[in-house]
């Protein structure tokens, strides 16, 4: 009778916390369609719109792969891909009938992973992840799903490689954070558990009693973009487009937006504190711009008029300076360190390491004073040079490559994009150029995946120093060409 009794109580709070997320959602959507419903928005969102439309002309041969939103694709959800304990679903049901204060209220039951200034975060992996669990390919313009089948060996990961991308996302954050990871064990009171079995990518906010998921459906979650991005949730992060200062970066279009999804646009809780950090289009932690859309080559999330050359940096590949420096000081990582390291070039003392600082892209060395060794250097003059960046068969889980190009004292550069191929993307997570043309290279820069015509528009530098990044965390190959001179 009692195992009977406990399997009822269980499906009752199911039921309830299904209907009590609908409630909250109903009530988020009600309050962002107010929000985005005056003719300030409408006039500023037709222009947005109009620009968008002159320089993205529509592609059906683009290649689109699914992201932990369009894969998830449920209205339970919290953000898209947040969980949410029952405790957190009362709170958003019943503390208030003001919406920011029910969110106020989540924001208050977020707990954080103890010691602060030396977080442990316990994991398992759930039964099975060792199992062969299927194949990806992305081939021509539709994502094909094989579920153990056998596919040509450049598209396949086997169950090992699953479990790898898991734990190089877990070293990644480990090695710029005070985060730590380890083995969970019988007397953890609360720790993670990794699950391929679920259905999408999700995870909870914040740490919680007990076990918690972190859904990593096989094979559609197994990028390393999409774990770093669910453990950062984790850790008690939300989105970077719903923050309280969002609406002066980028404009919402909900007549694109699917039915019933209008609540995943709502602004977080004024709890979640900024740190003083700034917006960040390209933020691993953004929203990418076709979100929930009806018309896919359409965006749901516009960069405001002076940032339309960000529009196709959102949704970042790679934790970036900022989503780190985020996490280190929610949790306090360099509050114990005797003192701050003197870095050079923006650099600040490493959450991971008191004896070291943590570098922006193109910087290196105890203080931020060098150049990183694995990066190419080429030195730029005013005869038009053509840089060509490429990756062929993929090698491991997440690959990159750095340039750097160095221009005389006094010069600044012109970089053009004059192709990207053979396949071509409308979003850049996955797979891309990023081109930084500042010489403060803290913040993720522009973007390039071939999701506009080609050559692009000129870009220029405000120094004489400028940066080509290369990534990908899939195995397509990829070729792109520059065009760069000083002048």
């Amino acid at each position: 009778m009692l195992p009977t009794l406990i399997v009822l109580l269980s499906l009752a709070v199911s039921v309830l916390a299904s209907e009590s997320a609908d409630n909250v959602a109903k009530e988020l959507s009600r309050e962002v369609q107010e929000e985005f419903s005056g003719r300030d928005y409408r006039d500023e969102l037709e222009f947005l719109k109009k620009q968008f439309s002159s320089t993205h002309p529509r592609n059906d041969t683009l290649i689109r792969i699914p992201n932990e939103l369009n894969i998830n694709h449920n209205h339970t959800l919290f953000e898209g891909d947040i969980h949410l304990t029952p405790e957190q679903w009362k709170a958003a049901l019943d503390i208030d009938p003001s919406t920011r204060r029910r969110r106020q209220a989540i924001y208050n039951l977020t707990q954080m992973w103890q010691p602060m200034g030396a977080p442990v975060i316990p994991y398992m992996f759930v039964q099975g992840f060792r199992e062969l669990l299927g194949t990806i390919a992305y081939l021509g313009s539709k994502t094909v799903i094989r579920k153990n089948s056998s596919l040509p060996p450049e598209y396949s990961l086997t169950s090992t490689q699953y479990q790898q991308v898991v734990k190089d996302a877990m070293a990644f954050w480990s090695s710029r954070t005070c985060v730590r990871f380890r083995q969970a064990m019988n007397n953890d009171n609360a720790f993670i558990i990794f699950n391929h079995n679920a259905a999408g990518c999700s995870s909870s906010v914040g740490r919680r009693k007990g076990g918690q998921y972190v859904n990593l459906e096989a094979p559609l979650c197994m990028t390393n973009s999409i774990i770093t991005h669910e453990l950062s949730h984790v850790f008690g992060t939300l989105h970077m487009q719903s923050r309280v200062d969002r609406d002066s970066y980028v404009q919402i279009d909900l007549t694109n937006v699917e039915q019933g999804m209008d609540h995943n646009f709502a602004m977080e809780p004024s709890g979640f504190s900024t740190y003083g950090l700034p917006y960040e289009y390209g933020s691993i932690m953004h929203y990418f711009p076709y979100a929930f859309s009806i018309d896919p080559e359409l965006p749901t999330i516009y960069a405001k008029a002076d940032f339309l050359r960000y529009q196709g940096s959102m949704d970042g590949p790679q934790a970036t300076f900022w989503d780190t420096q985020l996490i280190n000081k929610m949790y306090k990582c360099t509050d114990k360190c005797a003192k701050q390291m003197p870095c050079y070039n923006g650099g600040v003392t490493d959450g991971a390491s008191c004896s070291k600082c943590f570098c922006p892209k193109g910087w290196a060395g105890t203080y931020c004073e060098t150049r990183p060794t694995n990066a190419q250097v080429i030195n730029v003059d005013t005869t038009v040079q053509k840089v060509k960046l490429e990756f062929g068969v993929m090698e491991k889980g997440f690959e990159e490559k750095l340039v750097i190009l160095q221009a005389p004292a006094g010069k600044r550069m012109e970089a053009i994009v004059n192709s990207f191929g053979p396949h071509r993307f409308p979003g850049c997570r996955n797979i891309g150029l990023e081109i930084v043309p500042y010489t403060d290279t803290r913040s993720a820069q522009l973007r390039f995946c071939g999701q506009v015509p080609y050559p692009s528009k000129p870009i220029y530098t405000d120094g004489n120093t400028m940066l080509f990044w290369l990534y990908r965390d899939i195995n397509l190959p990829v070729t792109v060409e520059v065009s760069v001179r000083a002048f």
